[in-house]
């Protein structure tokens, strides 16, 4: 049921490819990039291509796109686990955006299921307004459909002082919170980095 509601609001927010955020200028230093980070996704920006099914949802084998906002650690417990993004796909708290995620990939299962794996995904951190590439975070995986449960994703490249040999994290945990979509549609998600 919360991926058809997703999936909804998702393809009510569908008129073409949405433009992707332009990162923020990163508000603390990469050098010290944080362990947990907050990702509020924009649901008016995603977009797929290819079949549906009866629902209307993205159908299994179907590329899609993303984007969304990385905020501190610490902003879902502070404003909600919903939180971080407004009806518009803007983000909600501007000054505490550290940087921006988009995410490519291919559904693993109709888009419109509950459980199990559905998507398989790269994600990127970007952290540096004005010079793409500059300082980011690459990392790859398959993605659960449900909520509050955690799973691995491998990083595989950085750029910047996110390179492994300064930044040496091999993985990440990803979790989806909030228990359903947020605002514009989108999956709020937790990443843990770890050493």
């Amino acid at each position: 049921m919360k991926m058809q509601i997703a999936t909804a609001l998702l393809l009510s927010s569908i008129g073409g490819i949405a433009a992707l955020p332009s990162a923020p200028q990163a508000s603390q230093d990469i050098a010290s990039f944080e362990s947990e980070i907050d990702m509020a996704m924009d649901g008016t920006s995603f977009f797929f291509e290819g079949g549906t099914t009866e629902n209307g949802a993205p159908a299994n084998g179907t590329p899609f796109v993303v984007s969304g906002y990385l905020y501190p650690g610490d902003t879902f417990e502070t404003f909600g686990e919903l939180s971080g993004v407004l009806p518009d796909g803007s983000p909600e708290f501007p000054d505490l955006v550290i940087g921006t995620w988009v995410c490519r990939g291919w559904h693993l299962q109709d888009g419109d299921v509950s459980t199990g794996r559905a998507v398989a995904t790269t994600q990127i951190f970007e952290f540096e307004s004005g010079h793409a590439g500059g300082q980011m975070v690459i990392t790859d995986g398959i993605e659960l459909a449900d909520f509050g449960v955690p799973f691995t994703r491998a990083i595989t490249g950085g750029s910047g002082r996110l390179t492994s040999v300064d930044n040496p994290r091999t993985s990440c945990e990803q979790i989806y919170v909030g228990q359903e979509v947020n605002i514009t549609g989108g999956f709020n998600s937790e990443f843990f980095f770890a050493r």
